[in-house]
């Protein structure tokens, strides 16, 4: 059974819950407004945090029918919040969360240790006002959106998630053979010349490529989250479970090898690309073949910051997500049925109005 260790940080003036300010990168206490850096941090719970690392977790604080319940469900279970002393209730792949009770953030340090622990993560820059602006911003003007989509409830369901991702660096060898053609015309009098050259092209290249990045859960949709890249790398850190205060965070349940083929299928695509650019020379290339192998290739674990907003309509559910760190947005958007209804029954009419307007106009002007 997994060992689960409950963690969270306490300001060492009030001893309420301390959450990390994505607008000013610092850690902060909304109770009494102290404010301490990362630095600062690290010195103060240093020790625990290395002690909590070195046990690999505790024992999680369960009753033995909780036990029995999560080792044959493996779906969820109950932990004791470190504040309060409620019950916190999550799933098996949750590494972070907030107390129901009193709201106090809860770290399940045990998820995030052993293999599961991340080697980076890259902090919230996006707050929660600018993800609201986002989605704002991404719905204008598009009126056929069920009504409530946009309303106030509807935006307080906009979370904070810490996704799961691997990140793949490397170097690979890559090589291609073709048939180039180069065209050349003229024209002397009234005859036109055509000459066509043709050349057997040979082209080879190594290219290096770092922390291609795939999302680590089966839970969130590959296309979503891909089409909010790019993360800047600058902005990474070395993984710490403070950043994780404040906000949700899931452990990864894609194995870096089931990972890794949808990252090679995006490397392959831009090798090729990279090898087509440098026979763009050609009036024309065919028969292309070309290779590529991996020379050396490395992983990383991190944790990546992703605004989610999910929404369900007549049954299906609708996804949106912003980039946490550059406020990149995407998302599928529902239609209402109703108004789809009355717009094309009000085009259809404007339709039959100008069709009267032309046969009157046209019958007025016979008449005359």
């Amino acid at each position: 059974m997994e060992k689960v260790h409950t963690l969270s940080y306490q300001c060492p003036n009030c001893n309420a819950a301390l959450e990390y300010d994505n607008s000013s990168g610092k850690f902060k206490c909304f109770f009494c407004d102290s404010v301490f850096t990362e630095e600062m941090i690290k010195k103060l719970f240093e020790e625990r945090d290395e002690a909590v690392d070195l046990e690999g977790s505790s024992e999680p604080e369960l009753t033995e029918d909780q036990q029995l319940t999560e080792e044959f469900s493996g779906q969820s279970a109950l932990y004791s919040c470190p504040n309060c002393g409620a019950g916190v209730i999550c799933d098996i792949l949750t590494a972070s969360t907030r107390c129901h009770f009193c709201h106090t953030p809860v770290i399940l340090s045990g998820r995030l240790s052993g293999e599961f622990k991340p080697d980076f993560i890259i902090p919230f820059t996006m707050t929660l006002e600018n993800a609201k602006q986002k989605f704002y911003s991404f719905t204008k003007g598009k009126f056929l959106l069920p009504k409530g989509f946009k309303s106030s409830a509807q935006l307080n369901n906009i979370s904070a998630l810490y996704v799961p991702y691997w990140l793949k660096s490397g170097t690979v060898d890559g090589n291609l053979t073709a048939t180039g053609k180069t065209v050349r015309s003229w024209r002397s009098g009234d005859v036109r010349y055509t000459n066509t050259k043709v050349y057997h092209v040979e082209r080879e290249a190594q290219f290096s490529f770092r922390r291609v990045p795939c999302d680590g859960s089966k839970r969130i949709d590959d296309a979503l989250m891909e089409n909010i890249e790019p993360f800047v790398y600058t902005g990474i850190k070395p993984f710490n479970m403070s950043y994780l205060s404040g906000c949700a965070a899931e452990k990864y349940d894609v194995s870096k090898e089931n990972a890794s083929v949808r990252i090679d299928n995006r490397v392959l695509q831009a090798s090729q690309e990279k090898l087509m650019q440098m026979v763009s020379v050609y009036s024309s290339v065919e028969n292309v073949s070309t290779n590529i192998n991996y020379i050396n290739q490395q992983y990383a674990y991190a944790l990546l910051p992703v605004w989610f907003l999910n929404y369900t309509y007549n049954g299906k559910d609708y996804a949106f997500a912003v980039n946490g760190q550059t406020g990149v947005t995407f998302g599928e958007l529902p239609v209402s049925k109703p108004k789809l209804v009355l717009f094309g029954a009000g085009i259809f009419l404007a339709a039959l109005i100008v069709a009267f307007i032309v046969i009157s106009l046209f019958f007025g002007f016979l008449a005359e």
